[in-house]
């Protein structure tokens, strides 16, 4: 005898468990649970199931309960007779048929439960089926509730309409790049629980333009996806694909503003898209040298590194340290809000004293010397060349009176070169000078006279 379920017509505790012992997830809502339970039940009847994931006491304590709601059942059931309700409770029948079947009740404590169990079981189900004649001889009730059968078939036709529109955005016409397509499908596949043969039904929707005549010549020789996939990569695929693939992995470097965790993971997909797969130590190297240069330090200070996943490790606490510095703050100063200022940072000096007298003196020196050489030596050029360009003839004449006697240094290089301004000689420096002291202007070379008192010189102060 066949002990159908009708999983639409149980109450949130049966369905948890119908959930449960598919290995699904339950959800909190009874209309989630119904929903899951129609995907589940097609891929795993109630017969397949042999095994209860529960304990024996913790199911046969779930029985009992769905026990007494089955006898409260039946109880209504003999003051009234309503199919709906009778449809219901013989579903729950089936239901606790099927969990008693998956109880291990080896050991004696769970054996007595048990058997009160199985007891009370087939004594409900002999008094349902006493109602299986009437029930057929009692005309229907117009009733408002839904038919859980009506509902179930509603919801498979829902699903199946649903599948079919997104199995239709999976397209492939034999233009685009055929691993990337069978990715798609085992992503899509993966993602939504769709046995392989749901694909390989719709693949008359899948195929297009040339894809669609090669499909319609191969597809007797096919019965599963797997057999596609294969023909697939054998007629679509270049035959230097993974020649031209290992070119492109090589050349791909890491890009200015990628970081290191989307570029491992864009290079993992391109390894997966080869046909013969590359070892580890073969992509591990590709990494090496196609990752940023700014990732050199971190990794010459580091152990060996082995596998991709310590590569990704270092390189991403580096990008961590560098996004801290880049946010680092020098700490602030102390102002008329500061709550606790003796805690605030005090900036110290660098140096001592001592060394900042003598880098003051230092540059002190420093501007005297430039000074009084720039000073000097642009005073006597401006001097001798507004002498040497005078229009005054007395002025020009008294000149001439005295350069024979003393000709002007050479002012190439006058910086450098040593000078006399007594003798007007550049073989000694004026305080290597043997001659004896006499008055002169050290400008013009004239005797008798300093250069303050000069008439050549000082032209304005000799009219006043």
């Amino acid at each position: 005898m066949s002990y159908t379920i009708k999983f639409l017509s149980l109450q949130k505790a049966e369905l948890e468990y119908e959930v449960a012992v598919r290995g699904g997830v339950a959800a909190d809502s009874v209309n989630e649970l119904r929903r899951q339970i129609v995907k589940l039940s097609l891929a795993l009847p109630s017969e397949d199931i042999l095994e209860s994931h529960l304990e024996p006491f913790d199911d046969l304590k779930a029985v009992r309960e769905s026990l007494i709601k089955s006898h409260n059942n039946i109880i209504s059931l003999k003051t009234k007779l309503d199919k709906n309700l009778f449809t219901r409770t013989e579903t729950l029948l089936h239901h606790i048929y099927h969990r008693l079947n998956r109880i291990d009740y080896s050991s004696a404590d769970v054996a007595e439960a048990y058997k009160s169990c199985r007891s009370h079981f087939n004594s409900q189900y002999k008094d349902l089926t006493s109602f299986k004649m009437q029930s057929s001889q009692v005309p229907q009730v117009a009733d408002s509730s839904p038919d859980p059968i009506k509902e179930l078939v509603n919801v498979s036709v829902s699903c199946e309409r649903k599948l079919f529109s997104e199995i239709g955005k999976l397209k492939y016409s034999g233009k685009t790049c055929v691993r990337a397509f069978i990715q798609k499908v085992n992503e899509f596949i993966q993602s939504r629980s769709i046995p392989q043969e749901k694909i390989l039904a719709f693949a008359f929707e899948i195929f297009t333009d040339d894809a669609l005549h090669w499909y319609r010549c191969i597809k007797d020789r096919v019965e599963t996806w797997d057999e596609v996939v294969v023909l697939l990569k054998q007629d679509f695929s270049e035959n230097d694909y993974d020649y031209r693939l290992l070119a492109e992995i090589r050349a791909r470097t890491q890009g200015e503003l990628e970081n290191i965790t989307i570029y491992i993971a864009i290079m993992r997909g391109m390894f997966s898209r080869l046909g013969k797969p590359l070892p580890e130590e073969d992509q591990l190297e590709i990494l090496l040298h196609n990752i940023r240069p700014c990732y050199a330090s971190t990794l010459a200070s580091s152990a060996n590194i082995t596998d991709i996943d310590s590569l990704q490790n270092i390189c991403r606490n580096y990008e961590n340290i560098q996004s801290r510095l880049k946010r680092f703050r020098e700490p602030p100063k102390v102002s008329a809000d500061t709550v606790a200022p003796e805690f605030a940072y005090t900036k110290q000096a660098t140096t001592s004293n001592s060394n900042n007298n003598y880098k003051n003196y230092k540059q002190l020196s420093h501007n005297f010397n430039t000074n009084y050489s720039k000073n000097y030596s642009n005073n006597y050029n401006n001097h001798y060349n507004k002498y040497k360009t005078t229009s005054n003839p007395a002025q020009q004449e008294n000149h001439n009176l005295h350069v024979n006697e003393m000709a002007p240094a050479n002012d190439d290089n006058n910086k450098k070169n040593v000078y006399c301004p007594r003798c007007r000689s550049q073989t000694h420096s004026l305080g290597s000078c043997q001659k004896p002291r006499f008055l002169i202007c050290f400008k013009c070379g004239r005797k008798g006279v300093k250069f303050p008192d000069c008439p050549n010189c000082n032209a304005g102060l000799a009219k006043n």
